[in-house]
């Protein structure tokens, strides 16, 4: 890993999504902010979860340091808006995406310590978006108050738990292949 690779624009861009998402859930508390505005910023965050890999590809920046950092700030920036929104989900799906979390950032960690590279499967990416989009339809459903997003939430929750069930089989039983 080198240095310098911190300042390539993809790793400023992860870093930047770190510091910023902090910094935001540290002053404001989701309840404060109108909710469309809210509806925004946990859009602006998923789309910046993609943006620093597509500018990695593109402009052919990929380094080592992006390649653990980006998985890193991606799942931390993604706990930290869950938990910061904890008040706006029903108990269940808050525990359900905590456990989810962890079980990916185990994963990743296991990929991590044995240096074997790992493809982001397209599921994974759909999963994530349609976890964004629920996340986006509860934070517009409590000024509703109709409860009609825990029927969009369970089957986009057992979709995403699917996912990352595949993505820990093939950690664990499809290396050696």
């Amino acid at each position: 890993m080198k240095f310098k690779d911190i300042f390539l624009p993809p790793n400023l861009i992860t870093f930047f999504r770190l510091f910023a998402s902090v910094y935001l859930f540290q002053i404001f508390h989701p309840l404060d902010i109108n909710n469309y505005l809210l509806v925004i910023v946990i859009a602006v965050i998923g789309l910046s979860d993609s943006l620093d890999g597509i500018v990695a590809r593109k402009f052919n920046m990929v380094s080592e340091l992006g390649i653990i950092l980006d998985p890193f700030v991606d799942r931390t920036v993604f706990i930290l808006l869950v938990i910061w929104l904890q008040d706006i989900f029903p108990n269940i799906f808050f525990i359900a995406l905590i456990a989810r979390e962890i079980l990916v950032l185990l994963g990743g960690i296991y990929v991590l310590l044995s240096k074997k590279p790992i493809e982001v499967s397209k599921k994974g990416k759909l999963a994530t978006v349609f976890m964004f989009i629920t996340i986006c339809l509860y934070v517009l459903d409590i000024s509703l108050s109709t409860g009609l997003i825990n029927f969009i939430a369970f089957p986009v929750m057992i979709f995403y738990y699917f996912v990352a069930l595949e993505y820990l089989y093939y950690l664990v039983f499809n290396y050696e292949q």
